[in-house]
């Protein structure tokens, strides 16, 4: 509903992304290990995995229908799903299968891609001829829920999957490195480039593989004055855009921090963004924010009612098993008490 994206590229070059999770309903959520070789009889059509993936699973019942919502799999893809309503161009499961194609619905795109894919030119390659997005309803919220993806690989190019089209896929390069949920991607990226146009010397042509470089220190700009603050997806682009742009390159100890620092500028608290009217209004939150080092395959994530950080290591996939494994992230705040100064050496705790 109000989820952004963000990835970073550290003075190493190695890449890391981070995302938000908003939405107006409560979900479960866990941390997962899905080994390669595990077979997914919970989707709408059961396949076989055939890459490991770890992650953050979502559903009403866990144990009963987890999809995707972020994740990494073994040949170093991650990404993760947005809501994408409106824009979405599902159809009936059979006009899929007429196709040749397998049906999956939008909340499975993200769990498909990640299990069977291990480069982005083999999605952008297969995924039109694989599977199409069928209208069915299923357990989540009564539909097929609208998605649409973002992925990032271990050379930090990022692509854009939105099902868009009847029985298929848009798929745009991501050279920016934000996204956020509807319109779609290509209208974002215009959008953007209007505002810097707006707000710095720069001029664009409009089209798709243009660059959209940082904006560096010297470089004349009104920063982030006049951005719209609402939480409709197009400001949040906007904004998490600016930030980053405007942010400067960072090491790699620094590099999540600095991803969870610009995810600031997103954040949804509750009662900000409010859905309906009289009695029936409520309300979206971010739910939990995750972070992957894409290089190393670790992942951390901590939620709205609890800022402590929690960390979950690939290890070694033969360890994993045959079946799911769930790990939990959501538990109450904890507090730490201040250190007394006499109890640490000078310089190590300074701004």
């Amino acid at each position: 509903m109000a989820c952004t994206g963000i990835e970073l590229i550290s003075k190493q070059g190695n890449p890391y992304w981070g995302r938000t999770q908003d939405f107006e309903q409560h979900f479960e959520y866990s941390g997962v290990k899905i080994p390669k070789g595990y077979n997914f009889s919970s989707m709408s059509s059961p396949f076989i995995t055939q890459q490991a993936v770890m992650g953050i699973v979502w559903a009403k019942d866990l144990h009963k229908s987890p999809v995707l919502l972020d994740g990494i799999n073994e040949s170093g893809i991650c990404g993760g799903s947005f809501y994408f309503d409106h824009f979405y161009r599902y159809v009936s499961t059979k006009e899929v299968k007429d196709s040749g194609k397998t049906p999956i619905r939008g909340e499975e795109i993200c769990s498909w891609i990640l299990t069977h894919y291990g480069s982005l030119d083999e999605i952008k390659e297969k995924l039109n001829q694989d599977v199409g997005v069928t209208n069915e309803a299923g357990p989540m919220m009564g539909m097929s829920v609208p998605q649409h993806c973002v992925f990032v690989d271990e050379t930090g190019r990022s692509i854009v999957v939105e099902p868009s089209v009847p029985n298929g896929f848009k798929i745009y390069e991501n050279r920016l490195g934000v996204f956020t949920n509807a319109p779609t991607f290509d209208w974002q990226i215009n959008n953007v480039k209007l505002w810097l146009e707006r707000t710095t010397g720069r001029s664009y042509d409009y089209k798709m593989d243009e660059e959209i470089a940082p904006i560096a220190m010297d470089e004349a700009t009104s920063g982030m004055v006049g951005i719209p603050a609402d939480y409709k997806p197009e400001s949040r682009f906007l904004r998490a855009a600016f930030a980053k742009l405007l942010s400067p390159t960072v090491s790699d100890n620094e590099a999540l921090n600095q991803i969870f620092q610009l995810i600031t500028t997103v954040n949804t608290p509750k009662g900000s963004l409010r859905i309906g009217g009289d009695k029936k209004t409520i309300y979206a939150w971010t739910q939990y924010t995750s972070g992957y080092d894409i290089r190393h395959k670790k992942l951390f994530a901590f939620t709205y009612d609890n800022r402590n950080l929690r960390e979950l290591d690939w290890g070694d996939t033969a360890d994993w098993g045959n079946q799911l494994s769930f790990f939990s992230f959501i538990a109450p705040q904890k507090t730490v008490p201040f250190i007394a100064k006499n109890s640490w050496k000078e310089g190590e705790n300074t701004l």
